[in-house]
């Protein structure tokens, strides 16, 4: 509101927000906020469900058809110009931008802000975004409109906004970087005043008193960890007609981990859309097998990885990688920089992404067993040509006695390799049993072994001694659902 109301602030807004983090509820409240002190020009939410809604030609004559409705001056100035070229509707972008938006209100004083929601959910297959494209060259002849846009932060969103005309004009708030303490806030109260009106709808029922408890509703503040699609979601399981919201209630929190009954409420569309989208043109056995490989491996790492970790680990460039999350920034924050983690922003994602009945694609649906086994054998080669004294440690020196320990296990031998030392046996555990696949683990894992000092000396120069014992733990239990085939060797 601070933006839309001082004229020094830039022209452009960008509310930049993952998946689910409440960018559109945003935008309809700032919506209804600045129409109410005549702020507004106009209004585009863009919808990827309806037709109308998802194509770009229809952006600028909608935002024109309103503008002449509440401001007679601009109204005068677009029905001269509409006289004169009565197909200016059927135009390109650019075309229409000039003519039913700078032309006549170059011509007037209005000042106003024109909302533009969900760009990322318009079909445009230009690197950068076409709107926004033309916008750039046409914003400052504007200086009294300011436009608010929201948008996931998908690649030609983001370059679009980096374009030399606009990057300069545009402020950028990050919505999935806001305190988490503020979000939990607004979601503790968004479900208590939702549950509490669904209370008072089910008049026909003995709830407990109260109804829900605060530890309830903290609970389920905690488990939506501040997207607010799944909170939102939450509160559709629970007040459907057909049963009793205190039992669906329990339902979710006797479930503290699960996030299936919110997957069936309506989050798991979200997904598959993005997923769609993400990869609506792939159609290569192999190359679907590739994004498997690489969501398998993001979503089942005991830590979080880097793309520089993830492509020594899966053996693929880190362009493979990057091509692969490009259009799955509105669930996965991917890092600019190749050393920093990958991290999954919403535990929903994964548990969706492992499960066959809420992930109909078999193309993209993960086999934790199969991704685990990869991840193994991975970690096994790695881990089986490391060499004794790999960091080159003067004999009897103690690990305080070393300075920036941490850097010095990055410089000599690398996260992956590290990653590879601590977990190789946990992936092992959750692997396939099979005979084929045993045979190449048993071999691998002989290999390190029968090497032992290198893999237990990076994990004593890491202070994890104690997943040296975790790993043989999880590898005797390997063990034992495959000795049958391997009796002898074992």
């Amino acid at each position: 509101m601070f933006w839309a109301k001082e004229p020094q602030k830039q022209n452009v807004f960008w509310l930049n927000g993952l998946a689910g983090t409440g960018k559109s509820t945003i935008a309809q409240s700032f919506t209804e906020v600045v129409a109410k002190q005549g702020l507004l020009g106009a209004s585009f939410f863009c919808s990827r469900d309806y037709l109308d809604r998802r194509e770009l030609k229809y952006i600028f004559p909608t935002l024109a058809y309103q503008l002449a409705y509440y401001h007679p001056l601009f109204q005068s100035h677009i029905i001269s110009i509409l006289k004169d070229n009565p197909t200016l509707v059927h135009t390109s972008l650019i075309s229409q931008l000039e003519n039913l938006l700078v032309n006549p209100l170059s011509g007037t004083n209005i000042s106003c802000v024109i909302v533009i929601d969900a760009l990322d959910e318009c079909i445009d297959n230009e690197p950068s975004s076409a709107i926004l494209s033309v916008l750039g060259q046409f914003v400052k002849q504007l200086p009294l409109i300011k436009f608010f846009i929201t948008g996931r932060p998908e690649p030609r969103i983001r370059t679009g906004f980096r374009l030399p005309l606009l990057e300069p004009i545009t402020q950028i708030f990050l919505l999935h970087e806001v305190d988490p303490t503020s979000v939990n806030d607004d979601i503790q109260l968004y479900l208590t005043t939702k549950l509490t009106i669904i209370a008072k709808q089910r008049s026909d029922l003995e709830l407990p008193n109260p109804w829900p408890h605060e530890n309830e509703i903290k609970d389920l503040t905690k488990k939506s960890s501040g997207l607010f699609i799944f909170a939102s979601t939450v509160v559709r399981f629970i007040e459907s007609g057909h049963h009793d919201p205190n039992e669906r209630l329990q339902l979710l929190l006797s479930e503290v981990n699960s996030t299936s009954h919110e997957g069936h409420a309506g989050i798991d569309s979200l997904y598959s859309q993005i997923l769609l989208h993400a990869f609506s043109d792939v159609c290569e056995p192999e190359v679907f097998a590739d994004i498997r490989d690489i969501l398998g491996a993001i979503v089942l790492a005991f830590n979080p990885l880097s793309r520089r970790e993830l492509s020594t680990i899966l053996g693929v460039p880190t362009s493979l990688i990057l091509t692969t999350l490009r259009y799955l920034h509105s669930v996965i924050l991917v890092p600019s920089d190749e050393a920093e983690k990958i991290r999954i922003f919403h535990k929903s994602f994964p548990d969706f992404l492992q499960n066959n009945k809420r992930c109909t694609n078999d193309r993209l649906r993960i086999n934790p067993e199969t991704c685990h086994g990869d991840m193994a054998l991975s970690c096994l080669d790695l881990v089986k040509d490391l060499k004794r004294n790999p960091c080159s440690i003067p004999p009897y020196t103690m690990n305080q006695d070393i300075l920036d320990l941490t850097q010095l296990l990055e410089n000599r031998i690398g996260g992956a390799v590290v990653y590879g030392c601590t977990y190789w046996a946990r992936h092992l555990r959750l692997s396939p049993t099979s005979k084929e696949f045993a045979g190449q683990a048993v071999d691998l894992a002989t290999t390190v072994l029968q090497n032992s000092p290198p893999w237990i000396e990076v994990m004593s120069l890491g202070n994890h001694l104690d997943e040296v014992i975790h790993s043989m733990n999880s590898l005797l239990d390997w063990l034992d659902k495959v000795s049958s085939f391997f009796y002898h060797s074992v």
